[in-house]
């Protein structure tokens, strides 16, 4: 496809987002681990996980309420082995093609965690106005490289991005922040929105449990450590610049290396 020219798409399917060639932050995490493993992913996206499906059902369901209701589906609740059950599922599948099937189990689950986010006063009011899925396209200033965002929620002064979690406590989250990078995300994210004049704007994250209580919190990323997150992101663009240019992918050292193990090794011994 011809790659989508500089600038932000209100209203860009997700299929042709995600064909544009230009790298993701999800990509550029996969840099991260190594050359090869982004190769690898370039090559052969992995498929979608039940985890990842559920987030985007959460996002449809609270960011896009419209379009989830029309784009998925419950499944009855039938025994498939009998005649009358099979005559059931095969007219539900006919009057639902192409639509996301959901369990009733699901759509309890998705309903709860929609309204602990539409009940909780700060993601309420972050979520008031703005715009979802808002599709950015620009080019890294150093390197050249063509770059893509795709945004949960874009308000005209501040980023909001929804996360569905097993904690959503500050200890909690915070591991996931970190072990998820969220903080390159949200570099990520202001970097592409200042490349198009909206300065360096707040990220916010929602964060929503997926189980009882779907209890949810807001927090804003401190601005210390996006300071970091966008140097070690602009690091991360220069490998991989440096990768294309010479078609060199390399994985771990190619040298024996010696392996000291991390400090909660020691504290669980002790």
């Amino acid at each position: 496809m011809t790659p989508m020219k500089p600038g932000i798409y209100d209203d860009l399917p997700a299929d042709q987002y995600h064909a544009d060639p230009a790298y993701s932050f999800s990509a550029i995490k996969q840099a991260m681990r190594s050359p090869a493993h982004l190769k690898a992913w370039l090559t052969a996206p992995p498929e979608q996980t039940p985890a990842m499906r559920i987030g985007t059902l959460t996002h449809l369901a609270v960011l896009q309420p419209d379009l989830f209701g029309s784009t998925t589906a419950v499944a009855p609740i039938v025994d498939r082995r009998t005649k009358e059950g099979k005559s059931i599922w095969e007219q539900f599948q006919a009057q639902n093609t192409g639509k996301e099937i959901i369990t009733n189990d699901e759509r309890e689950q998705l309903t709860a965690m929609r309204d602990s986010v539409r009940i909780h006063p700060a993601a309420s009011a972050l979520l008031g106005e703005g715009t979802a899925e808002v599709s950015v396209f620009n080019q890294c200033v150093e390197t050249g490289l063509p770059l893509k965002a795709r945004m949960d929620w874009v308000r005209e002064n501040a980023i909001v991005d929804l996360k569905t979690t097993e904690d959503a406590s500050p200890a909690g989250f915070a591991k996931s922040v970190s072990n998820y990078r969220y903080d390159l995300q949200a570099a990520h994210y202001r970097r592409m929105l200042k490349l198009q004049g909206r300065g360096d704007l707040p990220f916010y994250l929602i964060a929503v449990e997926k189980e009882a209580p779907f209890a949810v919190a807001v927090y804003r990323l401190d601005e210390g450590d996006l300071t970091l997150a966008d140097m070690q992101m602009q690091q991360q663009l220069r490998a991989i610049a440096s990768c294309c240019e010479f078609n060199s992918w390399p994985a771990y050292s190619r040298e024996v290396e010696t392996l000291t193990l991390p400090k909660w090794h020691n504290q669980k011994a002790a």
